[in-house]
């Protein structure tokens, strides 16, 4: 007898994930294309399963397969709770959690850079995380930032050019969005995201964001996108980018007497956009 695949197709139901990072596919399999990441305790909207794997909708309408064990379910009221509650950012690499503060580690042990936390007050070493299940940890309070307005308005051109330059060296990785790989679109978007401007995924929704700009007007922090490619500017014409050819996050000039002149991606330039 031959064993069928069968997708069954639901009414949408809500969950969040339990690892520190997982990957989401384009097929229900753990060999297919790498589409993007999520971040521990993402909230998804689930609408089909097939062999082990949940087709899951991001909060930005991305979706993709994920591996079902690491997914908890939760009701829809809880999923509107968890989009709209985040309050903290992880701005470090990574980030330890523990069980209580200044105590053991507990799993999923670390989180990476730009994950989205529900956090109050609980001294002045350490802030505590509320799970979307109600479990509680903790994270030392110089591993996160607060998002509010504040926030949003103390991101320039220096301070977005600073958090960038954290990760040079971090290698280029397909579909990644944290420091443990990126692509070009999630390297953006990470950055952006920690100062609580929120980008589009791909680089194909991000050349919509902010205004149009003339080559002449661009400064740091604008946003340089190329064939299939996106980086940020530092002056105007130097880029710090995720790049899949320089085998990682680094930096490149766009002019032909600078340093780390690439001649490929001086010729693919398409436009400059701003956001800031």
């Amino acid at each position: 007898m031959i064993a069928r695949s069968v997708t069954v197709t639901l009414t949408v139901k809500y969950a969040f994930a339990t690892n520190n990072l997982l990957d989401l596919r384009a097929e229900p399999k753990h060999e297919s294309e790498r589409l993007s990441q999520l971040l521990w305790c993402e909230p998804v909207e689930i609408t089909a399963e097939k062999n082990g794997f949940a087709h899951v909708r991001q909060s930005d309408g991305y979706a993709g397969w994920i591996d079902e064990r690491f997914l908890t379910p939760m009701s829809k009221a809880r999923h509107h709770d968890q989009l709209s509650a985040p309050n903290s950012v992880v701005t470090s690499p990574t980030a330890r959690i523990f069980a209580r503060a200044g105590g053991a580690n507990i799993s999923p042990y670390f989180l990476y850079y730009g994950t989205m936390l529900k956090t109050r007050s609980a001294g002045h070493a350490f802030a505590r995380i509320t799970a979307p299940d109600g479990r509680g940890f903790y994270i030392k309070r110089n591993n996160i930032r607060p998002i509010n307005g504040k926030t949003k308005a103390s991101m320039t051109a220096g301070t977005l050019l600073a958090e960038a330059k954290k990760f040079l060296g971090v290698p280029y990785l397909w579909g990644g969005v944290t420091s443990a790989g990126f692509d070009c679109s999630g390297f953006v978007r990470a950055v952006f995201s920690v100062f609580g401007v929120y980008l589009p995924r791909d680089t194909c929704d991000q050349v919509r964001a902010g205004r149009k700009l003339d080559r002449s007007e661009v400064r740091t922090g604008d946003l340089l996108f190329f064939e299939r490619h996106v980086g940020l500017a530092v002056g105007r014409t130097r880029i710090i980018h995720a790049s899949r050819g320089g085998g990682g996050v680094r930096m490149n000039s766009l002019d032909p007497e600078g340093c780390d002149y690439t001649e490929e991606l001086a010729a693919a330039f398409d436009q400059a956009r701003r956001v800031l």
